[in-house]
């Protein structure tokens, strides 16, 4: 299965990266944006595991759950991958995010124990969408900065989930495989 790991955000979140999805719009750009149930902060892509691969991962995220702690964290503005003038991913930034750090630094260490490659440097972000084509920097640049500094809400970092991604023509579905709740 195509796995990755992350973290779940609210509803309040959810609806409010939507609105924000629809302020952006399509006009200055052919965006495919993120459907409101996939919002999440992936920590990290898998790729491609079989069930023994799972089996291990799912050790490794049940003892890292325990070491930390439920909190919040913040969604706040709007900024982009891998810059402004060649945007390829529209993201919304996670504030109070040194808890997420904490625990994506933990997932990153027992992955590479089980073997899998290392990511990028970790940044905490939820992708609301990936640009195909642009069709206006000016005007897509200037949606996206309305956009820089807006409150999209709280959300509870309750537990760290193991993701499965099933691609289809309609875009990826995401089904959590196990759930690990972090201690109170």
């Amino acid at each position: 299965m195509r796995a990755f790991i992350a973290i779940d955000v609210s509803d309040e979140v959810r609806d409010n990266l939507v609105r924000a999805q629809e302020r952006i719009g399509n006009r200055a750009a052919r965006i495919k944006f993120v459907e409101r149930e996939n919002f999440h902060v992936t920590l990290k892509f898998l790729g491609e595991i079989d069930d023994a691969q799972a089996e291990e991962v799912k050790e490794a995220l049940k003892e890292i759950a325990k070491k930390h702690r439920k909190h919040s964290a913040r969604v706040r503005g709007i900024g982009v991958f891998p810059n402004p003038n060649y945007v390829r991913v529209i993201w919304a930034g996670v504030e109070n995010d040194e808890g997420i750090r904490a625990i994506a630094r933990d997932v990153e260490r027992e992955m590479r124990r089980l073997g899998f490659k290392k990511d990028k440097d970790f940044v905490a972000h939820i992708t609301i969408g990936r640009v195909k084509f642009v069709r206006d920097k000016l005007e897509l640049a200037m949606a996206l900065k309305e956009l820089a500094n807006e409150d999209f809400g709280e959300f509870e970092v309750n537990a760290i989930e193991l993701k499965k991604s099933t691609l289809t023509p309609k875009g990826p579905v995401y089904e959590t495989v196990a759930r690990f709740e972090l201690t109170e």
